[in-house]
């Protein structure tokens, strides 16, 4: 996956206010999801709005399938043809699931979203080595990003450059024109309205720390507000305007940009991953080592009480929250939960 954790310095941010907040009085309540028979483990990555979700489910070998929950049924959309790894990114309400995925040997990646139940690869620019699918909305506009190498200084980097699989112009891919042109950008959600949100690396070189977040549409785009001294920024998710994601002026604390251009910052958090149409979010925060403890809010404040070890990544519209909960038998399973 290219998803990683950020280095957590110390956890002091000024520029953002974060009250103390109090939880809300539920209680999270998990419901494991099935899985295709002959898989043993799996997570959900996305929600489709109508209380289904997608992820992955992988086999004793190591074989990663894309699968999709429907009404607590599983159907398994396998991977692409040629290709041993799908790793789902998201899925619309009609079903459309995207990601990414991987050859048996060596690295090369696939942007690819789903026809029916089959997994096809999407188009790429001439020249591209890799591509990735980060997200889709409901009209089936897909962004992401394309990479290819190049050599700075006698050393070779890929450079990412975002792009759009509109759905209007299916079999095409275009450029995101209207962003920086030095270093590179990384499409990494998508909004219902097609606003989408771009990580800005500033040089080839760095494929570490974004220094901009920016909303893009139509060939136009504005910076979001950083505090003073940020130094690194990411973006996550976009729903109705909001963006989840986190800063780093010192330290990484979790942030969402309200759709005002406020920034809120979830109490207790490092990095801010999904967000729903309503802004309640899903994320994380160091507790121990490099080891997270993931979290639900809504604004600044916790939702609810959460039991047992589990991950948390996705923020579904319908109010529920998915990832995956851990046992020490069978591992990580497709988990959702619900606050009553």
């Amino acid at each position: 996956m290219r998803f990683r954790y950020p280095v957590i310095v110390a956890l002091a941010l000024t520029a953002i206010t974060s009250p103390t907040a109090s939880a809300a009085a539920c209680t999270w309540t998990p419901t494991q999801l099935p899985l295709p028979a002959g898989l043993t483990q799996g997570s959900v990555r996305a929600a489709d709005s109508l209380s289904g979700y997608a992820g992955e489910a992988q086999a004793s070998a190591g074989t990663v399938h894309a699968v999709r929950w429907v009404g607590g049924q599983v159907v398994d959309y396998g991977t692409v043809p040629g290709y041993s790894h799908a790793f789902v990114a998201g899925v619309n309400r009609s079903g459309t699931i995207v990601g990414h995925t991987s050859a048996p040997t060596g690295n090369r990646q696939r942007a690819f979203r789903s026809v029916g139940t089959a997994l096809q690869v999407l188009p790429e620019p001439a020249g591209t080595e890799h591509s990735w699918a980060n997200g889709v909305n409901d009209a089936g506009d897909v962004v992401g990003e394309v990479g290819t190498t190049v050599v700075v200084n006698g050393s070779s980097h890929l450079v990412r450059k975002a792009v759009l699989w509109p759905a209007g112009a299916p079999g095409t891919v275009v450029g995101l024109t209207g962003l920086p042109s030095a270093g590179q950008t990384l499409g990494q959600a998508v909004d219902q309205d097609g606003t989408v949100l771009v990580e800005h690396y500033p040089t080839a070189t760095n494929s570490l720390n974004a220094t901009a977040l920016y909303l893009w549409k139509a060939g136009t785009a504005r910076v979001l507000p950083t505090p003073a001294g940020t130094t690194s920024v990411y973006g996550k998710a976009i729903s109705n305007g909001r963006v989840a994601g986190a800063v780093n002026t010192g330290g990484m604390v979790g942030a969402v940009w309200e759709q005002n251009g406020t920034i809120t910052s979830p109490v207790a958090s490092n990095l801010i991953t999904s967000i729903n149409r309503t802004g309640r979010t899903t994320g994380w925060k160091i507790v121990t080592g490099i080891t997270p403890a993931h979290w639900v809010w809504q604004g600044s404040a916790k939702v609810g009480t959460i039991a047992g070890s589990r991950t948390l990544t996705v923020s579904a519209d319908d109010g529920t929250v998915a990832g995956s909960s851990f046992n020490s038998t069978t591992f990580n399973q497709p988990t959702f939960w619900r606050c009553s």
